[in-house]
């Protein structure tokens, strides 16, 4: 069986357009359109309909590219395995990650990690949520580390729960006034601040493709605000330094809040709603075989972030 091929075929059904595949696998368009040919005579029925625009699957061609992507991963999970068996505790491990995502869980359990896998090499692929999706999908990662409800991602993928991390309104108190103020804050209760109150504030958002945007945006149009003056950035540190001098208010992970002194130094509130909260996860392709490397990692993280989750209250 000629794994190549089917690389090609998933890469034009993917791309739905054999001049876009061909770049992607860095050949000839001429060249991807004979192992096309080449595969749709030896198997006796059409794949793409090349009349379309994009090009699209036929039925056969349907059936053919799900097989061909199970097909690939058995070869791939064999691999690995096979791997784990000769080399025992050596290999790779592609992990994506979102940058300041990983420079906040990875200096926990990195030191771990190495001693017991030394010869284990470990690579970051760090980028937006979305990328990191489409790099998981394309086989180009191992594991992704996620935010997100299971919902959030595509079916084809599996899930493990590392912790629960909590949300923050992060306002300057100049932007809240004491009518849009529910509760007090009361030892480490942070205050409570009602959302529908805020429509005239500007708002601080992550830029596409991180989900928390995604999040904020649906947390606000919950709160019925479709603010009328926005700011973009790309970091939630950012989002959170802008926030605290005043330039805004902006929902955001704890993970951005603690390296600035978390709730101490940084001027915090919650918020009514429901989405106070969001999972961070592992996630990788089902049926996808995990090194024992890449297990002793997803546990790692589990030990290191989930301790104490199932008796943390929302502040």
């Amino acid at each position: 069986m000629d794994f190549r091929e089917l690389k090609y075929m998933i890469a034009v059904a993917e791309s739905e357009s054999i001049t876009a595949a061909a770049k992607k696998l860095y050949i000839s368009q001429p060249s991807l359109s004979y192992v096309i040919s080449k595969v749709e005579e030896d198997l006796g029925v059409k794949i793409f309909d090349r009349k379309t625009t994009p090009v699209t699957l036929t039925y056969a061609g349907k059936r053919y590219i799900e097989a061909a992507k199970e097909i690939l991963t058995i070869n791939d999970n064999l691999r690995k395995e096979l791997n784990d068996i000769v080399n025992e505790e050596s290999g790779e491990i592609d992990l994506g990650i979102p940058t300041e995502r990983a420079g906040y869980m990875l200096p926990k359990v990195l030191d771990k990690f190495r001693k017991s896998f030394p010869k284990v090499n470990l690579r970051l692929r760090e980028a937006r949520s979305s990328q990191i999706i489409h790099d998981l999908e394309d086989g180009n990662i191992d594991i992704a580390i996620l935010p997100g409800e299971p919902g959030d991602l595509p079916e084809r993928f599996d899930t493990e729960l590392i912790y629960r991390e909590q949300l923050y309104l992060v306002a300057h108190p100049s932007l809240i006034t004491s009518d849009m103020i529910l509760e007090k804050g009361r030892g480490d209760r942070l205050p409570l601040v009602d959302l529908h109150r805020m429509r005239n504030v500007p708002f601080i958002l992550m830029s596409e493709g991180q989900y928390i945007r995604r999040y904020a945006e649906r947390i606000l149009h919950d709160a019925g605000i479709n603010p009328n003056e926005i700011t973009v950035v790309t970091s939630g540190i950012t989002a959170v330094q802008l926030a605290k001098a005043g330039l805004g208010a902006t929902i955001i992970s704890e993970r951005a809040v603690i390296p600035q002194g978390g709730t101490r130094e940084v001027p915090c509130w919650r918020y009514n709603g429901s989405d106070m909260m969001w999972d961070v996860r592992a996630v990788y392709k089902k049926g996808a075989y995990l090194s024992r490397s890449a297990r002793f990692l997803i546990d790692l993280m589990i030990e290191e972030f989930g301790k104490g989750q199932s008796g943390k209250e929302e502040n």
